[in-house]
C-alpha cells in the first residue's frame, strides 16, 4: 500500500509540475509580447507619428503657448489589436480626460510602422474647438 501511495503522489506532483511549466511559459510569452509592444510604442518612429498626428489635430501642437503642449503614452493602455497591430492611447497636458487613441500596424512590404486608426475624447474636441 505504501508504494502505491508514493507512486500516486509522484504522479500527481509530476502532472502539477507540467501544468505549472505550461502556465509559466505562456505568461513569459505574454510578457515578452507586451515588452515588444512597449518598445515599439516608445520608439522614435512612433514618436514622429504621434507628433505629426497631434499637428494634424491642432496646428502648432506641442509648441509653446499652444493648447496642446505635452503628451505622455499611457503604458497601461498598450495592447494587441485583434485585427493586427498595437493599440494604445496618450494623455495630453497631464489631464486624464484629454485622451488621443491610436492603432498602429507594420506595413508588410516596407516593415514601416504606420498609423491605421484612432480618434480622441470629447474633451480634446472641446480643447481644440472642433465642436464634438
Amino acid at each position: 500500500m505504501g508504494k502505491l501511495l508514493k507512486r500516486t503522489c509522484i504522479g500527481i506532483v509530476s502532472v502539477l509540475a507540467v501544468i505549472g511549466l505550461i502556465i509559466g511559459g505562456y505568461q513569459l510569452k505574454q510578457q515578452a509580447e507586451y515588452n515588444e509592444m512597449v518598445r515599439i510604442v516608445k520608439s522614435e518612429e512612433v514618436k514622429a507619428i504621434i507628433e505629426e498626428d497631434l499637428n494634424d489635430i491642432h496646428e502648432g501642437a506641442l509648441k509653446e503657448g499652444n493648447s496642446i503642449y505635452s503628451y505622455q503614452i499611457d503604458e497601461k493602455s498598450i495592447r494587441h489589436n485583434p485585427m493586427g497591430g498595437v493599440m494604445f492611447h496618450i494623455i495630453l497636458n497631464s489631464d486624464e480626460k484629454l485622451v488621443v487613441y491610436y492603432t498602429l500596424q507594420k506595413d508588410s512590404r516596407t516593415g514601416k510602422i504606420e498609423y491605421s486608426g484612432g480618434g480622441y475624447s470629447q474633451e480634446v474636441g472641446k480643447l481644440i474647438g472642433d465642436g464634438k
